[in-house]
């Protein structure tokens, strides 16, 4: 009988430990992971975005309009096509996103600093409590895309916007697991009115023979 009470003892014991690492790990998912991850996610954005729209506006700088498009005419002064300089484009991107890569290496560590009442599910107790740490290592992965849009503004009028399509995968080491951000920023490069009527293919090299869509 004692063995049995004993046994019985031993196996409720198990019982108790297995539920309270099972409330543990659940409270844990439901509350820790998503405000270190929001918090954490904030952070890196915040300086992600900042490197990117600095390193931008010192690329775009170097640029006009005029580098990037040839607008060829005719003896009257129509609008034939546009040309794009490929060579130029190809070697903008990869400057753009190159100096982006660098920028965003240069930030290095950072530390989120997360109040504890975040962590109940409180609104009012979000910012109380003492300060909790949580150190940040990323890496990150970026990619550029040359974009050009074109909007009626006027009569015979159109506004040809050139974009830069930075898209950034961060890959971040949490101390609890790694989390993935994904950033994108459309950066004005350039634009221009044109004036008279557009015509309804634009060539995507200016040396080039193939045609394609101007207005959709």
């Amino acid at each position: 009988m004692k063995r049995k009470s004993r046994a019985r003892k031993i196996a409720f014991f198990l019982v108790v430990i297995f539920a309270v690492i099972v409330t543990v790990f659940w409270s844990f998912q439901r509350n820790v992971k998503p405000v270190v991850f929001t918090y954490c996610d904030a952070l890196i954005a915040s300086l992600g975005m900042d490197s990117i729209n600095k390193s931008s506006a010192d690329v775009v700088a170097l640029y006009e309009y005029s580098d990037f498009i040839e607008i060829g005419r005719d003896a009257d002064g129509n609008i034939l096509y546009l040309g794009t300089n490929t060579p130029l484009v190809n070697g903008f991107v990869r400057s753009l996103a190159l100096r982006c890569e660098n920028a965003l290496s240069a930030i290095g560590k950072q530390t989120a600093v997360i109040p504890a009442g975040a962590f109940t599910g409180s609104a009012l107790m979000s910012n109380s409590g003492p300060k909790i740490s949580v150190d940040i290592t990323f890496f990150s992965t970026v990619r550029c895309d040359f974009v050009t849009t074109f909007e009626n503004v006027g009569i015979n009028q159109t506004r040809h916007s050139i974009y830069a399509k930075i898209d950034v995968l961060f890959n971040t080491v949490l101390p609890i697991a790694e989390h993935e951000i994904f950033l994108t920023s459309n950066v004005l490069v350039a634009e221009n009115v044109l004036i008279g009527e557009i015509p309804s293919v634009y060539v995507g090299d200016k040396n080039a023979t193939d045609y394609l869509d101007l207005i959709p």
